[in-house]
């Protein structure tokens, strides 16, 4: 279900680097949560030997491994020199083949007529067979803004040389879910190999649009750590898992998830926002006193899976914004003989007293500032 492109797509953002250590690491905790496939790298990337040596010795074999590779033979034969090391060792190997499929780029890039491309597209498939790879996947560039009958046909052109995956890949993130859905749609119908979406991030919309694509036909969607990629990055990897998890079933390890994330953005140098889903430190914290109410009734009311299952922890503040709920669970973990006893643990006045400073503050109180409004 899941192709994290984090070593990849991730590692091609700018400013990032991801050094042997990380890269390793980053691998290791993929596998661990179960992702089905990792995208380790690009053909020409510095490193990049080194690194499938260490995963053909320490790897899972429950994990594909696959490279990107221009539409070139050129490069595809230095994919297959590459992964020999692979093929050695036992592992299938997997190339993704990217081929322009929107006229602007087929022209302005390659300089490439529709017949051409398509040809080119035959050509670099069936000489990847030819180099022993087992699985062979195209990736449709810049298919927002292609004509999607030619995009169809080279999709088919691709699939009768004996590419395994088709792979739409919306590059400058102009799909909205609505167009996702359409799209993934009739590529799927129309064809006999399994469809991937490759959405970038542009308009904010690359993880809703990957769910999209699930939820429409498609067997395969591509994600990274935080949704590191060029640009505004590509569909999250913790968040497609955690809907995964929720709606259909899926069994990836969020903990593990999490951990990944923090060491990407380490790495990256990009700070995990406080508020980012699945793996923001406050998304478990509440302090508005309707909320807390809730939270300590039912914590699934407000709680859309339990801080335990992604290894965060539940917080409640007690501040400007706090009602009875929130002080009267503050103080009895403060003072537990009192609330033992059934002392009074919130009237008006203290609640105004707490409110006050928080509002003072600007933020919910510490454990001695609420003892000190007693």
């Amino acid at each position: 279900m899941l192709i994290d492109s984090t070593l990849r797509e991730g590692a091609q953002a700018y400013g990032v680097h991801f050094g042997a250590g990380a890269r390793r690491r980053v691998a290791e905790l993929l596998a661990a949560a179960g992702v089905e496939e990792i995208e380790c790298g690009w053909v020409g990337q510095e490193g990049l030997a080194d690194f499938l040596a260490w995963a053909a010795e320490n790897m899972p074999r429950t994990t594909a491994l696959s490279l990107w590779c221009p539409c070139r033979e050129a490069d595809l034969r230095e994919a297959a020199r590459l992964t020999d090391i692979l093929e050695q060792a036992g592992i299938k190997r997997r190339v993704n083949i990217g081929a322009p499929s929107s006229a602007r780029h087929r022209e302005k890039r390659l300089g490439l007529s529709r017949p051409e491309m398509a040809a080119r597209v035959r050509t670099v498939v069936s000489a990847a067979r030819e180099h022993g790879f087992d699985y062979v996947s195209v990736g449709l560039e810049d298919i927002s803004r292609a004509d999607a009958d030619e995009a169809l046909e080279l999709a088919r052109a691709a699939a009768s040389a004996g590419a395994a995956r088709v792979r739409l890949s919306d590059t400058v993130g102009l799909l909205t879910p609505a167009a996702t859905a359409a799209l993934v749609g009739r590529f799927a119908a129309a064809l006999a190999v399994p469809v991937a979406l490759h959405a970038h991030n542009d308009l904010g919309m690359a993880t809703a649009n990957a769910v999209t694509a699930l939820e429409h036909g498609a067997a395969f969607v591509d994600v990274s750590a935080l949704g590191l990629g060029e640009r505004a990055g590509i569909a999250a990897l913790e968040q497609v898992a955690a809907w995964a998890n929720l709606s259909h079933g899926a069994a990836y390890d969020l903990k593990g998830l999490r951990a990944l994330c923090l060491l990407a953005g380490q790495a990256a140098k990009v700070p995990v926002a406080r508020n980012r889903p699945v793996v923001g430190e406050d998304i478990f914290a509440a302090e508005s006193g309707l909320h807390v109410h809730g939270l300590l009734r039912d914590p699934a009311l407000f709680e859309p899976f339990a801080p335990e299952s992604v290894g965060a922890s539940r917080r409640v503040g007690v501040g400007a914004k706090s009602g009875c709920a929130a002080l009267t669970q503050a103080l009895a973990r403060l003072r537990p003989q009192q609330a033992d006893e059934g002392a009074p643990s919130c009237d008006p006045g203290l609640l105004a007293r707490v409110r006050a400073l928080g509002a003072r503050l600007g933020r919910p109180l510490t454990d001695a500032e609420i003892l000190d409004a007693l």
